[in-house]
């Protein structure tokens, strides 16, 4: 008897989304959606949002994000905003999606008759992820620092504090009237802390001060 090939993690993968598929040309095809009263715009905004869904089970997210907030500008749901979410968390903007996720929250409480329990599970899901993956990273100064100005991707921050942040590259710079006497490239990583030190030498405070001609 010849026992049956494993099933691996890709074919799974493929089959889930093949069967996800599947459910969206159900609901383009199935009689009540064929058949439903709603006008000409609706039924657009439907048909925009089924291409979305295609192209999230594709894993083509920046295209879903366009269909989706093109869908929002007409007509902002809960569940609209929740895939727009998902497609800013799936492209690595976890700040981004966090805040679209709160707002898809704020929508649903608003519009509570009409937000649908599973979007508002998978909404309040999501957060929970988002809030122990998340980076953060704690920038300190040393040395010379008194009127020294802490920056970090461009934006006046204190030492000491532990900072939400996207995984990925980031730039932290020490000023002094302006101009920059310490600065430090990195990077984050999900779930991790990340430590970085400004040593400002008074060396550095003595260049910054000479005068042009």
């Amino acid at each position: 008897m010849t026992s049956a090939a494993p099933i691996t993690a890709p074919r799974r993968r493929r089959w889930r989304r093949a069967a996800a598929l599947g459910l969206v040309c159900w609901a383009l095809l199935s009689p009540s959606w064929l058949h439903a009263q709603d006008d000409s715009a609706t039924r657009a905004l439907r048909l925009q949002f089924a291409q979305g869904l295609t192209l999230e089970i594709a894993g083509r997210w920046a295209d879903a994000l366009d269909r989706f907030e093109a869908i929002a500008r007409r007509r902002p749901t809960a569940n609209v905003t929740y895939h727009i979410g998902l497609c800013h968390e799936r492209l690595g903007r976890l700040r981004t999606a966090e805040r679209t996720y709160h707002n898809a929250r704020a929508i649903a409480d608003a519009n509570a008759r009409k937000a649908s329990p599973g979007v508002l599970a998978e909404i309040d899901a999501r957060l929970e992820d988002l809030e122990g993956r998340m980076p953060r990273i704690v920038l300190n100064l040393a040395g010379a620092t008194d009127g020294v100005t802490l920056l970090l991707d461009g934006e006046v921050t204190q030492p000491s504090r532990a900072i939400r942040v996207d995984p990925g590259p980031h730039v932290a710079v020490a000023l002094r009237h302006g101009i920059p006497v310490a600065a430090s490239a990195f990077s984050s990583h999900e779930r991790r802390t990340r430590f970085v030190t400004l040593t400002v030498h008074p060396s550095a405070l003595r260049v910054s001060s000479v005068s042009r001609p």
